[in-house]
């Protein structure tokens, strides 16, 4: 009998690199679709956590005769920070604590967008570790007292579905003195040393924006409440603040910073 040799089949130099080019092609085919897809999961996560929000501030408001939390109770003179105010503390009542506790069921991850930016862990004493609190209130909102900030009564606001509530900006744990309040809505906390506007938005150069109407709307940087200009300066005159601008409680005609009505 004639033996007959086996041979053994096997890939060429040349087969094995068509392989692995078409597995290159493949992946980033696949990878891009699958990373936006994560994405608009998130963002579709974080509007629900705002609407959530929306109607616990309207609980809220019903329940206190149509008047808004304010921003920090126990501290709510935003230039006069209590130590720590970059970590929970149990001395610190801000409006994110308030709304958490008593409407919200105790589900602290309403007030985090999976999208943010921002890094895991706090620094401070201690280096806390935790998802960062993704939302700061509009300090328009706000009445000032004094030198203090408290919340005012939501009818007085004549452009509701204009007017921003809560917007996508934060770098500190929720229950923080820090980032709970906001001055317009293009800021970011900026921790990682770039500019403060625009790159740090959460969603492909977009917010989510909470109105005070309990609207929910993705915001891109040249439409809705950043396309809005007041044209105002900061007392000292030295920067405009531009678009978006949400600081001092007031009336369209005496020169406040709430929109305009059409």
């Amino acid at each position: 009998m004639v033996g007959m040799r086996r041979t053994r089949a096997g890939f060429t130099l040349v087969e094995m690199l068509v392989v692995i080019g078409i597995i290159a092609i493949l992946a980033a085919i696949i990878f891009p679709v699958m990373a936006n897809a994560r994405h608009k999961a998130h963002q579709t996560e974080c509007i629900s956590n705002l609407k959530n929000l929306g109607q616990a501030f309207s609980q809220y408001i019903q329940d206190n005769y149509g008047y808004f939390p304010p921003w920090c109770a126990s501290h709510p003179n935003p230039m006069s920070p209590p130590s720590p105010q970059n970590a929970p503390d149990d001395t610190i009542m801000t409006w994110d604590k308030a709304l958490v506790m008593d409407y919200l069921q105790g589900k602290e991850e309403t007030v985090v967008c999976p999208s943010n930016p921002e890094p895991k862990s706090v620094m401070g004493p201690g280096a806390v570790q935790g998802e960062c609190r993704s939302y700061a209130m509009a300090r328009y909102t706000q009445r000032l007292r004094g030198t203090d900030f408290w919340g005012g009564y939501a009818q007085m606001i004549p452009n509701p579905s204009k007017t921003v509530l809560l917007f996508e900006k934060g770098a500190n744990l929720p229950g923080s003195w820090g980032d709970a309040l906001g001055e317009n809505v293009r800021q970011s906390h900026n921790s990682k040393g770039q500019p403060d506007y625009n790159e740090l938005m959460f969603h492909y150069g977009a917010k989510n924006i909470l109105f005070v109407d309990g609207s929910v709307k993705l915001e891109k940087t040249e439409q809705g409440a950043f396309a809005w200009d007041s044209g105002r300066t900061t007392p000292a005159g030295s920067e405009n603040l531009g678009p978006g601008v949400c600081e001092v409680w007031g009336l369209p005609s005496d020169g406040g910073d709430w929109p305009p009505l059409e």
